[in-house]
């Protein structure tokens, strides 16, 4: 008896560990890509106004 229930408390626990890393994961993607595209437009704006400039 007291077997299954730690097998189950452990399962319980991966289980929740697997489902915060993935998580985490996919917020760290989104913020990469916010990021990306940000700096892409940064780097847009500037290139825009050096074209203006000359």
């Amino acid at each position: 008896m007291f077997v299954i229930v730690a097998v189950v408390v452990i399962g319980v626990f991966f289980v929740t560990g697997a489902l915060l890393g993935v998580s985490v994961a996919q917020n760290q993607a989104s913020d990469r890509a916010r990021r990306t595209a940000r700096d892409r437009h940064i780097s847009a704006i500037r290139t825009d106004s050096l074209i203006t400039q000359a």
